[in-house]
This record gives structure tokens, C-alpha cells and sequence, in this order.
């Protein structure tokens, strides 16, 4: 098994290039950018990736819609140049409220619409690679005609790398539909981090192999999933943060059957209300449960939290990515990231 963490809530460019750079130095096999808003996932990236090009650097998550298709492949050949081996373009359609409420953009068919981005992509790719001129024409994307700067110019200028152009395509999949999709269309499964490993056995693995079955990718498929993980002297406490975080994600409504597969599908509007209204995540955290939490999160003191990591997702998952939880002070979040990149647990 794999092992990656997110740098998502660290600011700045240049510390996650730091904290990439430690990963990479402690034996992590990939780092992650998040994308948000005032916080741009390719900057970031591109600092990561020049500070560690040895280890992959992933976008975690890059909401699919809010940039032209194009544009997103040719950031991710840029980047991919600076790298000794290769990026991974994780892709998530977003929700309704990041989309159309964050950003103005109204997505009526996401699902239609990521195949349509992935198929771009992935396009202009063959083409940069083969020099020829490159078309799109579908409901979504209308492109007349655009030639690349040649791949080889780009990853291999001086002719001296032997690093093939391959960027693998991963997708952030929450409903089985999308699960399904996910291992139709792409390289690798980017799992939510309110997954617990008897959710991923249980629902995620199947939909994939499903999805494999309608596909007609031949290359390997590596899944993923973000733990998330509360590093906390008093177990008590690290509960009762990663119960915040976990409560925050399941107050969205198109995450009710992951709810409902942990048996608490009938405290959605309540755990919607403290979250959303009322703004009182412990009774968030309370309505999540401990047995649920203990589930889905892995919390307390550094050493119990990367042993159970290793028991937990051995066999379940060919990649687990340590996402740090429920800290919102910005010298905690780092001392917290610190520790686990430090704990010898990707070794």
C-alpha cells in the first residue's frame, strides 16, 4: 500500500512546496493540493513540484467545471515538465453550492459534463503528443481548432529525460453513480474522506469493478482514499474534532447515503441544522456518534493513529492519503502535519 498526504490548509505556495519536500524526503509516495477559492490548487502545485520532484503531486480536488478543459490540460503538461515523474489531475464535479453558489456556474448534467472534460483532456494530450490539430464538439465544449506546443518540447527539451508523458486522470466519486463512473472513464478513485474501510469493501470496490466492466480502459486502476485522521493526546478530544469535520461533509444532501449506510440516515436534517444554522458542531460531532466516528476516522496520539492507518487500509486500498481533520488553528494544522510526515509510517 501507498502512502500520500494532504497539504490542504496549509497556506502559501511556498510551505506546501516545504512540506512536499519533506514527504518526498520521508518516503510518502504522493502530496496533495486542495483548490479553493483565494487559494489556486495549480499554484500550489507547481511550488510542490519544484521543491519535490520526486514524489507525485496531485490536485485534491480540482473542481472540473470552473476552468476551460483546455486550460487545465496544458497546466498540468507545464507542471508534469517540472516533475521526474508524473502529476495526478483529480478531478470532482463539485457540489451545488460550491458550484452555482461559490462560483455563479449552474451544472445541470455533472456526470455528462466530467466525461466531456476527461475526453478533452485527454484529447489535447494525444494531440500535443502527436503534433496534430485538435477538435471538441458536444453539447458542453464547441473548439474549432487548436494546435499544442508539442509534448516533447515541453517534458523533454534538451533531450536528455526519459520520463514517458503520462498523466494519469483520477476521479472524486461520493454517490455510486459517480463510483461507477469513476471506474469506467478514469486512471484512479480519489475517496472522500467520510469513506471508512467497510464502506469502501462494501460499496466503493464493487461500483468500480462494475464500472471497469462497462469501460474499455486497460490500464491498471489505483484507488484512493483519504483517511481522516485527528492527532490528539485525549482520545475524547480528537473524537470530538473529527466528528466536527465528518458532520460538516454529511450536512450536504447529496452525501444522505453515506448516512445512511452507517445507520444514521434519519439524522440528516438535525445534523443539517447544527451545522448550517444553528453553527453548533459539537452537537454536530454528538449526532455523528462515537461508533460512527470510530468508523470512519482514526484519532489519538501519533502512534496509535499510524498503526491503525496501516491495519485499517492494508488490503482495502492500493493508496491511502492521510488528510489531517478538525484543526483550525494554523500553527496546530502544521505542527499536526509535521508530526505525521516525521512518524516513519510511509517507511
Amino acid at each position: 500500500m501507498k502512502y500520500g498526504i494532504t497539504l490542504a490548509g496549509i497556506p502559501g505556495a511556498e510551505l506546501k512546496g516545504k512540506y512536499a519536500k519533506k514527504a518526498q524526503d520521508e518516503g510518502f509516495n504522493s502530496a496533495w493540493s486542495d483548490d479553493n477559492p483565494g487559494s489556486d490548487g495549480s499554484i500550489h502545485m507547481t511550488s510542490m513540484v519544484k521543491s519535490a520532484p520526486e514524489i507525485r503531486v496531485g490536485s485534491g480536488i480540482l473542481r472540473a467545471f470552473l476552468r476551460n478543459p483546455v486550460t487545465i490540460a496544458s497546466a498540468f503538461m507545464t507542471m508534469n515538465a517540472l516533475s521526474n515523474t508524473n502529476t495526478i489531475l483529480g478531478f470532482g464535479t463539485g457540489t451545488k453550492r460550491q458550484n452555482l453558489y461559490q462560483y455563479g456556474i449552474e451544472i445541470n448534467k455533472p456526470i455528462s459534463q466530467l466525461r466531456s472534460v476527461i475526453g478533452i483532456v485527454r484529447n489535447f494530450w494525444d494531440c500535443a503528443n502527436d503534433g496534430s490539430l485538435f477538435t471538441w464538439d458536444d453539447e458542453f465544449y464547441k473548439i474549432k481548432g487548436i494546435r499544442a506546443v508539442k509534448a516533447q518540447h515541453i517534458q523533454n527539451p534538451d533531450g536528455k529525460q526519459n520520463k514517458e508523458f503520462n498523466i494519469p486522470i483520477w476521479v472524486a466519486a461520493v454517490n455510486e453513480k459517480m463510483q461507477q463512473f469513476a471506474g469506467e472513464v478514469a486512471d484512479g478513485l480519489c475517496g472522500h474522506p467520510v469513506f471508512g474501510a467497510d464502506y469502501i469493501r462494501d460499496v466503493v470496490r464493487p461500483n468500480i469493478d462494475i464500472g471497469r466492466k462497462n469501460g474499455d480502459l486497460k490500464t491498471p486502476f489505483e484507488l484512493a482514499s483519504w483517511a481522516t485522521t485527528v492527532v490528539h493526546e485525549d482520545k475524547n478530544e480528537a473524537r470530538r474534532l473529527a466528528g466536527q469535520t465528518i458532520a460538516n461533509y454529511l450536512s450536504t444532501k447529496s452525501y444522505q447515503g453515506i448516512l445512511q449506510y452507517y445507520g444514521i440516515g434519519d439524522r440528516y436534517e438535525d445534523i443539517r441544522q447544527a451545522c448550517l444554522v444553528d453553527r453548533d458542531m459539537d452537537r454536530a460531532s454528538e449526532l455523528i456518534g462515537t461508533e460512527v466516528i470510530d468508523r470512519i476516522a482514526i484519532t489519538g496520539p501519533i502512534e496509535e493513529v499510524a498503526e491503525e492507518l496501516k491495519k485499517r487500509y492494508e488490503g482495502v486500498v492500493d493508496h491511502v492519503v492521510v488528510a489531517s481533520a478538525g484543526i483550525t488553528d494554523f500553527n496546530d494544522r502544521i505542527e499536526t502535519i509535521d508530526s505525521i510526515i516525521s512518524c516513519k509510517i510511509a517507511r
